[in-house]
């Protein structure tokens, strides 16, 4: 097999007895890990500043804001030690020891000090990363390759909606138990997991390894994926301006409850899971060639309309727009790299894509910062999706001249481009 490019799953987890086909949803379930790390703490987030502030004034922005920023740290380094971890041991192996892990970490929170939590959202963030490579990397292990589009939309927008479901019961256990009880979400929900996982589905067949080092012919096939990951980073860049500014657009909009603004983003994470559900059909419909075409088109027109237009209803369309694309971008990333990465480098090749969005995510309001002081929030916002937009250009380009055989020729290597 030519290092890059497509190959078939080794087993069809698909099909089959009833529990094996939940276990292989359960399997490919590991970005619901990365979501619920963060949407189980964001709802407390008010209780836990409340409580370091002793109940009146007092400074706490850094420690509350750390326990969202650590977590993102955390899911940047867990990419890069997730290339070791799958160097040596099966995806499943990882994905299995990861939920223990994730289980008992988050855990933490009920009892320990503010230092000590903080230290554990990071840690947290690299084990959601390891779990979230994990799943992609089963996916493509146990998922024939006609299939995969299908489980990865699904999986995204039951990732979604998992997500959302447990920030709703963190902020209920809140109101009743305290802000620490919410902590044990994250054992239960583990151990859930974990005892599908374990019981439902079968051990990842034994590979041979690499004649000459298994570690320098797997290097070598993890660089023929550069492009993936300079996508990764160019369109995640563009798609978190969403996550880091809507929120100002909608205060500047005159939305000033924190209710409202989140009663119209959540127009976004509905069109996220929606998405998702329908990227198989689209993806069929328009071709892989030309999906980052759609994905730089629809966010780059949300954009500028989110920078350009006055009024709830504006931005509320804007959103909508933003989350169709976002939707779509997270099960094609992970489409892609499946379809061009070797069995033997899965594993590490979608760690390092977890970094390189993570990565990307941090980045994104640090370069932005600059440019709204320099044009002001909205002009910034459409300046950015006119940039998107430009790219939407230089991706149909590149589809029609160098990947004209994305869709049909399984030899054809991405790198070629």
């Amino acid at each position: 097999m030519v290092p890059g490019s497509r190959e078939e799953a080794v087993m069809d987890e698909t099909t089959g007895p009833l529990p094996r086909r939940i276990g292989m949803v359960v399997l490919a379930l590991g970005s619901l890990m990365v979501g619920a790390m963060l949407t189980v703490v964001i709802p407390v987030l008010p209780n836990i500043a409340k409580e370091i502030a002793g109940g009146e004034g007092g400074s706490v922005a850094l420690p509350t804001q750390m326990l969202i920023a650590m977590p993102m740290l955390g899911i940047v380094l867990g990419g890069l030690l997730s290339t070791v971890l799958f160097a040596r041991f099966s995806a499943r192996t990882v994905f299995l020891g990861g939920l223990v892990l994730f289980g008992a970490v988050g855990s933490i929170g009920f009892f320990a000090s503010m230092p000590v939590l903080i230290a554990s959202r990071l840690v947290m963030g690299m084990i959601a990363a390891c779990l979230g490579a994990a799943s992609t990397a089963l996916v493509g292990e146990r998922v024939p390759e006609a299939k995969r589009p299908r489980m990865l939309g699904f999986t995204m927008a039951g990732s979604s909606v998992g997500g959302i479901i447990a920030m709703l019961i963190s902020g209920r256990v809140a109101d009743i138990f305290g802000w620490r009880a919410c902590f044990l979400i994250f054992p239960c929900l583990a151990a859930l997991m974990l005892l599908i996982a374990a019981t439902c589905s079968v051990p990842s067949p034994h590979r041979e390894r690499v004649a000459g080092g298994r570690a320098g012919g797997n290097w070598s096939r993890i660089m023929l994926l550069w492009p993936i990951f300079l996508f990764v980073i160019a369109v995640n860049l563009t798609a978190f301006t969403t996550n880091s500014q809507a929120s100002f657009v909608l205060a500047g909009e005159g939305i000033t409850s924190s209710s409202g603004r989140a009663q119209i983003m959540s127009v976004n994470q509905l069109m996220i899971v929606l998405s998702a559900i329908a990227f198989p059909f689209v993806r069929g419909w328009i071709g892989a060639r030309f999906m980052p075409a759609l994905i730089l088109l629809v966010m780059g027109s949300g954009l500028v309309m989110l920078g350009t237009t006055h009024g709830t209803l504006g931005a509320a369309v804007s959103l909508a727009l933003l989350g169709v694309g976002n939707g779509m971008l997270f099960p094609f990333q992970g489409t892609l790299l499946l379809q061009r990465a070797s069995a033997e480098v899965r594993g590490q090749a979608a760690g390092l894509m977890v970094s390189s969005q993570f990565l990307a995510d941090a980045i994104n309001p640090i370069l932005l910062g600059p440019v709204i002081l320099a044009l002001g929030l909205k002009s910034s916002i459409a300046l950015v999706g006119i940039v998107a937009l430009c790219g939407c250009a230089c991706a149909v380009l590149v589809g029609i001249r160098y990947l004209g055989g994305l869709d049909a020729a399984p030899d054809q290597k991405l790198s070629h481009g």
